[in-house]
Parts: C-alpha cells; structure tokens; sequence
C-alpha cells in the first residue's frame, strides 16, 4: 500500500491511507493532555480528534495542536453542512451532516433502524466494518453504507478485476450484485453502473444477478470478481 503525507502542527508526517484511530494520530504528534489535535477545515469550525473518533485517512489532511485552554468542543457544530453520503444520499437528507462527528447509532436510525451494519466505503482500500461504538470525523468524501447484518459470512474478501486492474476488496455478504460493482467503479462510472455485469470466475462465466444478495448469488470468500461493460468494453 502505497504511503501518503499528512501534516502535522507544520510537520510533514508519512502514513498508510485508510480509516485510523484519533489515538494513533494522537501518538503519532506526541500530543499530550490538555492538549488537543485538531483536524483543520478551510472556511469552518476544526474539529478536535478524541482518541476513539475515527478518520480515513486520504492524503493532505492537516492537523495542528491546541494548548487545551480553553477545550475546544467535542463535536461541533459546523458553519456548512458536510457532504458525507449514507446510501448514495448526502446525510443532509436524512437531518444529519451538521455536525463534525457521526456516530454508528445515529447513522443506524437514518438508515432506518434493525438489525444492520454500518459500513465505510473507500476507495481503492478494504471497506471498513463499524463497530456500534464508532464514531466518524465527518469529511465530504466519507461514503456510508447500510446493509442487513448476518450472524455467519458477515465479509467476503475478494479479488475484483476491472480494466485489467486488480484489487484486492472487502464486501458485506448481505450487499447486492449491484451495489458491489458500484463500488468497484470509479467514480464517473458509478451512476451507470446497471450497465456492467459482476461474473464470479469461481461460479462459471454467467453474470451474476445483480438484484441477489452476494452470498444469495454463490459469491464466498477468496473468489475472483470480473466486471465487464455489458456492451463488451472494459473488464
């Protein structure tokens, strides 16, 4: 996995991309109490890290450290609204993204309750699986989804070839065909993505149903993904 730079009350620091602790950046600045690190926003309120908030982690991210007098709040409220989205809508609908944290429980009751997981959507790096505990340093980037939560294959790891590419993910057992290939996609390509077939090359060579749970389609972990254009281009 490629390293990115963060910076750091003016220091350039290297680390791995992804969904990271407060306390391993706490650590990483040797911030002490009553000190604080603070996550920078331009044009907005900072954000202090308490060592059990979570933060992906993208590369560029600055930080700087308070003194601690006075504390800075826990969870503020933020001049703009944060474009974070929760099954493809911006949390903005569901009353939420006013403030600089998120937690699993409150993102649990906008995805409409029960018995389900809460997941971190990344690009290029596994998904990460939220624990009821968590709670998540806002950024417009962070990408939630919600899927059914099931007692035994809770995560398939697979590996999904795209463009020649591939890429090593972590999927929720119970997301559909068609939510795994969105995600697989990049970006531009993720609004059309019921024009691309998922073929599960431990299966067979017909296109899984896109409308089946993974696990419901024969999918398991350490299978091999294809997704190809349906009109033959990529894949």
């Amino acid at each position: 996995m490629k390293a990115i730079d963060i910076h750091i009350a003016g220091d350039k620091l290297e680390t791995q991309p992804g969904a990271k602790r407060g306390q391993e950046l706490i650590d990483l600045a040797s911030v002490v109490p009553p000190q604080q690190l603070v996550f920078e926003i331009d044009g907005d309120v900072d954000i202090a890290i308490n060592p059990t908030d979570i933060i992906v982690l993208r590369g560029g991210e600055r930080f700087s450290v308070g003194d601690g007098s006075p504390q800075l709040p826990d969870n503020p409220v933020m001049r703009n609204p944060i474009g974070a989205t929760l099954n493809e809508q911006p949390l903005t609908a569901y009353g939420g993204g006013r403030q600089g944290k998120a937690s699993v429980a409150e993102l649990l009751t906008w995805a409409g309750g029960g018995e389900q997981d809460i997941w971190l959507d990344l690009d290029g790096l596994a998904d990460e699986l939220l624990l009821p505990t968590d709670r998540v340093v806002l950024q417009p980037q962070d990408d939630f989804i919600s899927v059914p939560r099931m007692e035994e294959d809770r995560v398939y790891e697979v590996t999904v070839l795209l463009d020649g590419e591939a890429k090593v993910r972590r999927f929720p057992a119970a997301l559909t065909v068609l939510r795994a290939i969105r995600q697989s996609l990049p970006p531009r390509d993720r609004p059309n993505a019921h024009e691309f077939d998922m073929v599960d090359g431990n299966l067979g060579t017909s296109p899984l149903d896109v409308n089946a749970t993974l696990k419901a389609a024969g999918v398991r972990d350490g299978h091999v993904l294809s997704i190809t254009k349906k009109n033959g281009g990529g894949g």
